[in-house]
């Protein structure tokens, strides 16, 4: 088991919005890795929801209720009641019959539980005063309760969740050999078959019964049900309010038979923070707080496939069927339960300890405490604690971090032996150095010392060559170490893209007394050709006129030879 929730570290990058989504921080990071700390995390699944990558992923207990079918006779599903706004145009004869071709036994509503719920409490607020009481219906509230405000834990009401109290219900009725496996929009559920693995067997969400659907081919909206296909038991009535707000409030005024309760919704887990921090004093009359961690209720759950609140109340509101005959109900099974506090363990730093590692994420006083969120956490003392606690890192303050690659920067760009400019899209300084401001002129300094760093001042109030930077704005091809007049200088520049057709960034370097001496020594070299050239053609002409004269020598020596040798002549 993973917990409810777990990470996958390949699809994690250094975003922190879990940190910031998560209500109760159960997040450590590690080396820019986020990863939930089950023993903090109460399986709201706001981190799910908060992740734009799709690491945090909810545990899929399908190969769980699967391996239950292989093994039991009887397998039986609760199903939640918010499926009526979550399988929009199925009859819930459909959905049985598509859920019992999977293999199991039959479906029976998660309601008929909460119904137990409502008569439960119900006799323990009849008749009493002065009693503070909240309902235990959301485990996500619960496990709140039990971690965070362990002084609360008394005023849990002492019964089973609805899907307890409707596995024992199950029980009761269709004998202790069946196993139950859970079908609904809630994470935390498969935290409450963790801790209660005699009732519950698995956990399925909407996502994942509609997935399993699909594998095997599987389509509700086809099927034609048939007589066996409806709901075991009975169908349920003022149950089938729970996942609404003010739902469990109404079904259990309809078990009362006094008015002496007065019934409050908290729906969304910020507003059930806030009012657990200032709970009023119950006098004349009992308070009953209804605790619903999603805003909306169930039907708004974190693996509803729609979040509709005012359509899916609707749904829920017109699919309930009240008998008003059948209240106030009895409890026919054990649902009676008992919550222990599990307080997180804090460890409590010393003021020297927090001081030390604010100075160190660059937070040296008061003003340096942007408290920002951007790390995730509210404040910066609050993110010095979790460092020092172990569940985050340094490096998650996005400003000290924005200040140290700016000093680092600096320092690069002050060191460059040329000018850097960065340019927006009217050609606007963004940033520069100082080199560039020397390379810009005098007319640069005087707005140097008014605007640092140029910022804001329009390029074309220093260069003749604006047409250049335009250009590799427009086109996005850059430039490089073209040599380019600039009045009576020469700058080699480098122009290049920074974010396409937005941003641009350009390197300068004065090449004057370069290209100068480049001219001397072409000079030098040319006068030095010629002088070659001179030399060669003087050469060239002492080599023909001693040619000529050989050649006449040489021709003389041959006519005298061929006289000698033709008859008759002197030697003959």
């Amino acid at each position: 088991m993973h917990g409810a929730v777990y990470s996958e570290q390949a699809q994690c990058h250094d975003c922190y919005k879990c940190v910031r989504g998560c209500p109760v921080k159960a997040i450590r990071v590690t080396v820019g890795h986020a990863t939930v700390m089950p023993e903090r995390c109460i399986a709201c699944g706001a981190c799910v929801a908060a992740c734009p990558s799709g690491a945090k992923v909810v545990r899929n207990d399908t190969a769980l209720a699967v391996q239950l079918l292989e093994s039991r006779a009887r397998v039986v599903v609760s199903l939640a009641p918010s499926f009526v706004s979550e399988f929009e145009g199925i009859e819930p004869g459909q959905l049985i019959a598509a859920i019992r071709r999977l293999g199991f036994h039959g479906v029976s509503e998660t309601a008929l539980g909460a119904q137990q719920v409502s008569a439960w409490i119900a006799q323990e607020l009849d008749g009493g005063t002065g009693r503070m009481m909240f309902s235990t219906a959301c485990p996500v509230a619960v496990d709140l309760v039990q971690k965070y405000h362990p002084e609360l834990v008394p005023h849990l009401s002492p019964v089973h969740s609805p899907l307890l109290a409707h596995a024992e219900l199950l029980r009761v009725h269709l004998g202790p050999d069946i196993a139950v496996v859970f079908v609904g929009p809630c994470i935390a559920k498969k935290l409450e078959a963790e801790a209660h693995p005699g009732l519950l067997g698995a956990v399925l969400t909407f996502e994942d019964l509609r997935a399993w659907f699909d594998r095997a081919g599987i389509n509700p909206a086809r099927l034609t049900p048939g007589a066996e296909d409806r709901f075991l038991l009975q169908p349920a009535a003022e149950g089938a309010l729970y996942p609404v707000e003010g739902g469990m409030a109404e079904a259990t005024r309809l078990n009362m038979r006094g008015s002496n309760t007065r019934f409050m919704t908290l729906s969304g887990l910020g507003q059930i923070q806030d009012a657990l921090e200032d709970l009023p004093q119950p006098r004349e009359r009992n308070i009953f707080l209804e605790l619903l961690a999603c805003e909306g209720g169930c039907v708004c759950g974190p693996k509803v496939s729609r979040r509709e609140a005012v359509a899916s109340r609707m749904k829920v509101l017109d699919y309930v069927q009240e008998d008003p005959k059948a209240c106030p109900r009895r409890p026919e099974a054990p649902v009676a339960s008992h919550y222990l506090p599990n307080p997180l363990v804090e460890t409590a730093f010393a003021e020297e300890e927090i001081t030390q590692i604010l100075e160190r994420i660059g937070k040296r006083s008061a003003e340096d405490e942007l408290n920002c969120g951007a790390c995730g956490y509210d404040s910066c003392r609050e993110l010095a604690r979790a460092i020092l606690d172990g569940r985050a890192e340094g490096r998650m303050c996005v400003s000290n971090m924005r200040n140290l690659a700016q000093k680092k920067a600096n320092a690069l760009l002050r060191t460059l032996p040329f000018g850097v400019v960065i340019l927006g899209q009217e050609l606007e300084v963004i940033e520069c150095n100082e080199e560039f401001v020397r390379l810009m002129g005098e007319d640069a300094w005087l707005v140097h010392e008014t605007q640092p760093d140029l910022a804001g001042a329009h390029l074309e109030k220093f260069l003749s060559f604006t047409d250049y930077f335009q250009r590799v704005l427009d086109s996005g091809e850059e430039i490089i170490r073209e040599s380019i007049p600039c009045g009576e200088r020469t700058l080699s520049v480098t122009i290049f893209t920074v974010e396409a057709h937005r941003v641009i960034g350009a390197l300068l370097l004065d090449v004057t007394e370069t290209d100068q001496r480049q001219q001397q020594v072409i000079e030098k070299a040319q006068q030095v050709i010629q002088n070659m050239l001179a030399n060669v053609q003087d050469i060239a002409f002492s080599l023909g006129r001693n040619a000529a004269k050989s050649e006449g020598i040489l021709n003389s020596i041959i006519e005298e030879f061929a006289v000698r040798e033709r008859p008759g002549g002197p030697n003959a």
